[in-house]
């Protein structure tokens, strides 16, 4: 009977100490069953074999939590203590990070790693002051525009009926500047408008338009790469000072291993959406003629120019190009 007891005392002790574990409430639009769950729950697990139980992620996937405005106002309330974002969220916290997304600028992910490794200690500081932890830089990916009809020229680009993402001031300025009237719309209305015709033309990482099935409406894709769309996965301060500092040492130890995965395997993931796309029947189309290429990098650095001070510093803007020649530089060696 004793031994009944003290079995029983020690699973209800199990239990309670479980029940007591800090749970650290984190939001994405990622659905379960995707590459960034399993990495995020792989992450959870080992920060929870670390602790010993005591420290562990319950995640509201699949974007139940609402968009990346209603995401951080939650995070703001304490409602939700982490989330992962795109640069639409992480520029409504910190407007600098906006910088990595200027059209036409960033070429390729060496040029990518190389920026951020020199401007992430900047960002993180950023979002410190904001009351923010910053775990890591999950990317996106460049976006590229997907379209039913054929995009060849700056000509054939501007006749599109363009959607864009909401309020989007970066976008929104993109197009403007090469001569589109973007209509804009919330993601879950792209599809719909797809079908209607009310809109042509469409924009997102290889891997989204796969997965959100616009391939399914559009066929064709221009093999520019648009913009970058960075990643990132913030934890609010109040929450991280709950954690002891050993705990701290070992989610951030976790989340390194966890993004840098993260961020090779989208990488992989957006090369293979974008060859499953074109094997099913898109077709890719270049811009072709020098006049047409100059044309877009006016545009690039008309953009760039606009949004300064709205976003970013010139200073801040001239950095970031200082580090992309170092790298062409050091690369062309």
């Amino acid at each position: 009977m004793k031994r009944i007891i003290t079995v029983l005392l020690v699973m209800g002790l199990a239990v309670s100490l479980r029940a007591s574990a800090y749970e650290i409430k984190f939001a994405t639009v990622a659905p379960e069953g995707s590459t960034w769950m399993n990495i995020m729950q792989e992450l959870s697990d080992a920060v929870e074999e670390r602790t010993d139980g005591k420290v562990r992620f319950r995640f509201y996937s699949g974007g139940v939590s609402g968009d990346e405005k209603d995401v951080l106002r939650k995070m703001r309330h304490g409602q939700l203590h982490a989330a992962g974002f795109t640069s639409q969220g992480l520029g409504e916290v910190v407007p600098d990070v906006r910088l990595l997304n200027i059209p036409l600028v960033l070429k390729d992910d060496g040029e990518v790693d190389y920026v951020l490794s020199k401007m992430e200690p900047y960002f993180n500081s950023r979002f410190d002051k904001q009351g923010f932890v910053v775990l890591g830089w999950p990317e996106v990916g460049f976006a590229y525009v997907f379209s039913t009809k054929l995009i060849d020229s700056a000509e054939s680009m501007r006749r599109i009926k363009m959607w864009v993402w909401g309020d989007d001031i970066l976008v929104n300025s993109l197009f403007r500047n090469i001569g589109i009237t973007p209509i804009p719309l919330s993601l879950i209305d792209v599809m719909q408008s797809l079908q209607t015709g009310l809109i042509e033309g469409v924009y997102g990482s290889p891997l989204s338009a796969l997965s959100l099935q616009w391939n399914t409406r559009v066929k064709h894709v221009l093999d520019m790469k648009i913009a970058y769309v960075p990643g990132g996965v913030l934890m609010t301060k109040a929450s991280w000072r709950r954690l002891t500092p050993e705990q701290q040492k070992i989610i951030m130890e976790e989340s390194k291993k966890a993004f840098v995965k993260l961020t090779k395997e989208s990488r992989r993931e957006n090369d293979e959406a974008m060859k499953i796309m074109i094997k099913q029947g898109m077709v890719s189309s270049k811009i072709s003629g020098e006049a047409d290429a100059a044309f877009f990098r006016q545009v690039s650095e008309k953009t760039a120019a606009e949004l300064t001070g709205k976003f970013y510093s010139k200073e801040l803007l001239e950095e970031m190009l200082g580090h992309i020649k170092d790298y062409r530089a050091k690369s062309s060696k």
